[in-house]
């Protein structure tokens, strides 16, 4: 399909009639380029052409209905309404290839108010020949079958419906719906819906078998297992992303968190450990300090006394025991035991016996002798062991303990002023306290989400287990069928349709997208500013769930592109469908480049548009092509068109030109609007 012109009357903005044309002649020259600022009715003009392909199924009515003209009511220019115009119209001009042959079609789509109602008409024209009513069905017919009003839409790049794909997650089926129409396999979904109603008639039910009625129900139940696999595998992969994103959330809050000197919760917890064992390390230092002060302190500043109270208890005992021995032994004794060592031979001069025993009794007292032989204290043996103790004790104490011990009390209590008022400015700081909370939350939430992942990997382990017991019931029957001369009817007809429309369907999707993810990374590297930066794209057949990956084969986490790389990824994948599904169609640009930088907008002009075909419409704004863009552009232009509101004349006025970039000279705006 290509579209050669087309004139406006009383639509929207567009007050009188206005006529654009839009041929183009190849991939160089493929460009037609409408500039107009925010407001001007450039959606107008795309609205126009859906609306002359298709009528209500532009607005997705089925016919001709109330809220269809209400819709059309909105779309009629207000001004021309007032003045009771009765010309509302739009006239498209197309070339479509049928049959290996080239014919021209003018579809008028026109709209009379009569009172409060609204009538349309359409008038279609082939090849300068009015068509019957029964041709225009079978062209409309055939203009849905070839060319869907779903397929339209993909190929209407409508820059604020490409970000909101992408800003709402709703990539996978965006590519699924799209990928189901452009490669034509919505046609065979359709005739396997088409089939099942058949099937479900109660003519065709009453003659069924009993084994063909179980059929049925375990197809219906196997198609409603797998739905239910369907959605969990779906939201599998949207909490593995929800579990990407939670986490890459964390760690940049607890990276924020961290630089701006904030405490976790397990360091605020060790903090709070530590300055708890120096508390209890510095009270018990104290006690002992106190217990020192008050008991060995005063015996210390007293220590000669204390040692001249230990030696006189010494020597009050020496004295204890020496009357003790006076009072047990006299020198009689030791007469006594030297007769016995002279007898046994120890001593041997008898006569010195006397003088010995008197020598070696006065020498054993001796031994015995005290420097004062006053006793003072006469202090019990427990009051003595208390003195010997603490004589030791005050004998290791050294007083230097203390002052060292107050020094480290006082160091102590600086480390845990410091730790407390660490944790108080973390405790009471609101970006921080926001920041920790955030942290809190994005684990509580990933505690969530993994329980709920945990859950769903249960329930799909359990649903495939179903389901694979259910198919071998159905395979099973379903040969005991085949094999049964019963098999020969209308059942197993229909049966054997569904079964190879649903393996065709499955394998020219799987192939078709192969070609795709080739084709969308080769217009990756092309459009990226990082060179080589996405090598591979990967989109999942089931849960067309797509995936990057770079040089070393690791993926990339799409979240990390920018918003104008993201559209770039959803552009270049919906172009690389429409260019492996080998379709003529034109490309309509609807405000797509107001995202983009400079580099990816002169990307998008050197590389994109002249791999789209020989029709590229593009409505831009002056800031999305520049000067120095639309001189990259220039090239590839046909035509050019300027549209602006007259808010005086309440009507649209078009200059032949792109805003002030082109030749002045090209200028005939008058001669467009008549």
């Amino acid at each position: 399909m290509k579209f050669n012109r087309l004139r406006i009357t009383n639509i929207g903005a567009f007050y009188g009639n206005f006529d654009f044309d839009l041929r183009t002649f190849n991939a160089n020259q493929n460009v037609v380029l409408f500039g107009g600022k925010n407001g001007a009715g450039k959606t107008t003009i795309l609205e126009s052409i859906r609306l002359a392909l298709f009528g209500p199924l532009a607005y997705g009515y089925k016919t001709e209905s109330v809220p269809y003209f209400d819709k059309i009511s909105s779309k009629l220019n207000s001004y021309a309404v007032k003045n009771r115009e009765n010309k509302f119209q739009v006239i498209l001009d197309l070339e479509l290839v049928e049959n290996l042959q080239r014919n021209v079609y003018v579809l008028r789509r026109s709209w009379q108010l009569e009172r409060d109602t609204i009538k349309e008409d359409l008038e279609i024209i082939c090849n300068q020949r009015i068509l019957s009513s029964q041709e225009k069905d079978i062209f409309q017919t055939k203009l849905r079958e070839e060319t869907p009003p779903q397929l339209l839409e993909l190929c209407l790049f409508d820059g604020e419906k490409v970000a909101q794909a992408i800003s709402d997650e709703i990539l996978s089926s965006y590519l699924q719906e799209t990928a189901k129409v452009m490669f034509n396999l919505d046609l065979f979904e359709n005739l396997e819906t088409d089939l099942k109603t058949y099937l479900k008639q109660d003519a065709i039910q009453e003659t069924l078998s009993s084994d063909q009625q179980k059929i049925l129900e375990l197809e219906n139940t196997l198609q409603m297992l797998n739905k239910q696999r369907a959605l969990i595998m779906q939201e599998q992969v949207e909490i593995e992303t929800k579990i990407e994103e939670n986490q890459s959330s964390l760690e940049n809050s607890e990276k924020q968190f961290e630089i701006h000197g904030g405490l976790l919760k397990e360091q605020r917890d060790s903090l709070i450990n530590q300055m708890n064992d120096i508390e209890q390390e510095r009270r018990a230092m104290m006690d002992k300090n106190r217990d020192l002060i008050s008991t060995l302190l005063p015996f210390a500043l007293v220590k000669d006394i204390l040692h001249d109270v230990n030696r006189q208890m010494e020597n009050e005992t020496k004295l204890e025991i020496i009357e003790g021995l006076k009072q047990m032994t006299q020198q009689s004794d030791f007469d006594h035991i030297l007769q016995n060592l002279t007898r046994k031979g120890v001593i041997l001069a008898q006569k010195e016996t006397a003088a010995a025993s008197e020598a070696l009794y006065t020498e054993f007292l001796g031994l015995l002798s005290i420097e004062s032989s006053e006793p003072i204290h006469r202090a019990s043996y427990q009051q003595k062991a208390e003195i010997v103790s603490i004589s030791n004790q005050v004998n290791q104490f050294d007083p230097k303990e203390i002052s060292d011990n107050i020094k480290r009390n006082a160091k102590m209590i600086k480390t845990i002023q410091e730790i407390r008022q660490k944790i108080n400015e973390n405790d009471m700081t609101s970006e921080l306290r926001d920041l920790l909370e955030n942290i809190n939350e994005a684990k509580n939430r990933n505690i969530a989400l993994l329980h709920r992942k945990e859950q769903l990997n249960i329930s799909r382990s359990d649903l495939e287990e179903q389901i694979q017991k259910v198919t071998n019931t159905y395979l099973k029957l379903k040969e005991k069928l085949i094999h049964s001369r019963k098999a020969e009817n209308i059942f197993a007809i229909t049966k054997r349709v569904l079964d190879v429309s649903k393996e065709f369907r499955r394998l020219q999707m799987q192939k078709k997208l192969q070609d795709v993810e080739i084709e969308a990374a080769r217009m990756l590297q092309l459009l990226f500013r990082k060179e080589l930066f996405v090598v591979r794209v990967f989109i999942h057949p089931e849960t067309f769930q797509l995936k990057l990956f770079n040089s070393t084969n690791e993926e990339i986490n799409k979240e990390s592109l920018s918003a104008g790389e993201k559209q770039l990824l959803l552009l270049s994948t919906i172009w690389a469908m429409a260019h492996c599904s080998r379709r003529r169609l034109p490309f309509v640009f609807d405000t797509l480049l107001g995202r983009l930088d400079q580099t990816h907008k002169k990307s998008i002009i050197e590389h994109l548009i002249p791999r789209c075909g020989d029709q590229v419409i593009i409505l831009s704004t002056d800031s999305e092509i520049d000067e120095e863009h639309y001189k990259l552009i220039q090239p590839a232009v046909v035509s050019t068109y300027t549209i602006e509101y007259n808010t005086q004349k309440s009507t649209i006025e078009v200059g032949k030109h792109f805003f002030t970039f082109s030749n002045p000279l090209e200028d005939n705006s008058h001669a467009i609007s008549s």
